[in-house]
């Protein structure tokens, strides 16, 4: 007897096909949702930050405005103090600067009222001459401007005295040795070594020397020389550095 075979598969059918095209239908249109749902959670979330974000940018272009405006004012403050610094100065400069003149100029005028009140105060039985003043003054390149003044002490008030002055120069040539130069070898006018003077009261002598190049002086001579052999003659010697430093009637040497 032959055994009867056993069909061990299975058949399996769909029921109700349209139901699992529902379902899909379903789950796609969740799926959809959840992806607008998504969508529209970070478009309002991008957009809150947005605006947050244009606030603080508006808010830092304002401070940087202020920023630029109170730069401004600080420039503008800073050109004002400059410049009232600098006309304070100029005014400064020039209120030294003539309290300087000022100053010179009553120092001269204090000078002149001395030499004055020794022209016409009564003096000795002895008639005398003398240097009132001497002052040399920088030029252009080795130049230097000069003034001598010679006047009277004592003797009657008035009295003419005639003579003759010699100038001249000692100080180191360009080598380091001594040298003695006389007037007409420096002066720029022509003077001779011997100038002829006549006065009552006094007498000036001005003009312009310079020196040969690489002579440093170191001292200038005055000889004066009466006519009236009773009158003394005056030899006497100025340092030179204090002659240009502004001391006047420096005297280091009378004979």
């Amino acid at each position: 007897m032959k055994p009867i075979p056993v069909n061990n598969k299975y058949l399996i059918s769909i029921q109700r096909p349209h139901l699992w095209g529902i379902s899909i239908l379903v789950i796609l249109l969740v799926i959809a949702l959840l992806f607008w749902v998504a969508f529209d959670y970070g478009r309002k979330s991008s957009g809150f930050y947005l605006a947050e974000s244009e606030i603080q940018i508006e808010l830092l272009e304002t401070e940087i405005a202020k920023l630029k405006k109170h730069n401004e004012n600080l420039n503008r403050e800073k050109t004002r103090l400059a410049r009232d610094h600098s006309i304070e100065k100029d005014a400064s400069g020039q209120v030294t600067k003539t309290l300087a003149e000022k100053q010179e100029q009553i120092l001269e005028m204090k000078e002149e009222l001395t030499f004055y009140k020794n022209i016409v105060k009564p003096g000795s039985a002895k008639r005398a001459i003398v240097i009132k003043k001497i002052g040399f003054k920088p030029a252009a390149g080795n130049t230097y401007n000069y003034k001598f003044t010679l006047g009277h002490e004592g003797g009657r008030l008035g009295a003419l005295s005639r003579g003759a002055v010699e100038f001249s120069v000692t100080g180191t040539s360009l080598d380091g040795t001594q040298q003695h130069l006389d007037w007409s070898q420096i002066s720029l006018s022509g003077d001779l070594k011997r100038q002829k003077f006549g006065f009552k009261f006094f007498q000036d002598f001005e003009g312009s020397i310079r020196f040969p190049e690489g002579f440093k002086p170191i001292s200038i001579h005055v000889l004066v020389l009466p006519s009236n052999s009773q009158v003394p003659k005056v030899n006497e010697e100025f340092i030179w550095e204090k002659l240009i430093s502004g001391g006047e009637n420096e005297n280091v040497g009378q004979t």
